[in-house]
């Protein structure tokens, strides 16, 4: 789908709202305490909706334009309208993959690969894509196994924090690849979920990312969107 496509939609979107209400929804993404199970991880709300909670509860909720968090008790509206915007999370992916004096970087976008995470990944089907290490000072070795086949050997240059998937190395879906760096930790083991397309909706994509088990994505995903608390 091309940006012209997208905001020819948009206008024809604008032309309907002036006639019938726009609806919107909102969708737990984290959860903690007494109520966890009433308002579970996927759980889809109207964002008109109002979200109860008792003492020691936790909720983070991601709306239209930013997520944020929720703490019991009380009564809180779902809304996240009033959070900082997708416009402005997009601007802030470059400090997430800043280093700081100290700390590692943070991965810049939920379709990098972390191969310092085991785990669950979802891409869509024909998309190329691309690793991601949190500290790249140093050349790196990495060594992609899959289960019955042979390793393929990256090299990774020093300065990098990104690489491409090998072009030689088929990704198929449900079987386990083991990451591992020559003469670092432990291997990592990951498996990929294919998407027919990635989303253009925020909320749409982490639901997606919930359903398929892609917990690492969706942990940056809503790091990224930054939190409205």
């Amino acid at each position: 789908m091309t940006w012209r496509t997208l905001l020819t939609g948009s206008a024809m979107a604008c032309c309907v709202a002036m006639t019938s209400p726009a609806l919107s929804k909102a969708l737990v993404v984290r959860s903690a305490g007494p109520s966890a199970k009433t308002y579970p991880p996927g759980k889809a709300l109207p964002d008109s909706a109002k979200i109860s909670l008792k003492p020691g509860d936790s909720v983070t909720v991601l709306g239209p334009n930013a997520t944020k968090t929720l703490r019991g008790p009380g009564t809180f509206p779902a809304s996240s309208s009033s959070a900082e915007g997708l416009a402005m999370a997009a601007a802030r992916r470059t400090r997430f993959g800043a280093m700081r004096s100290g700390d590692l970087a943070l991965n810049p976008s939920p379709w990098n690969l972390d191969i310092s995470q085991s785990g669950t990944i979802c891409i869509a089907k024909g998309s190329p894509l691309k690793m991601w290490r949190p500290s790249s000072e140093d050349a790196a070795k990495l060594s992609i196994t899959p289960a019955s086949g042979k390793a393929t050997m990256v090299n990774w240059a020093a300065g990098k924090s990104t690489i491409d998937w090998p072009a030689a190395l088929p990704i198929s879906e449900g079987v386990d690849y083991q990451l591992a760096l020559k003469d670092g930790p432990s291997p990592e083991s990951v498996r990929f979920s294919l998407m027919p397309a990635i989303p253009s909706d925020a909320v749409d994509t982490a639901e997606a990312l919930i359903q398929r088990g892609c917990q690492n994505q969706l942990d940056v995903l809503v790091a990224e969107l930054g939190d409205g608390e």
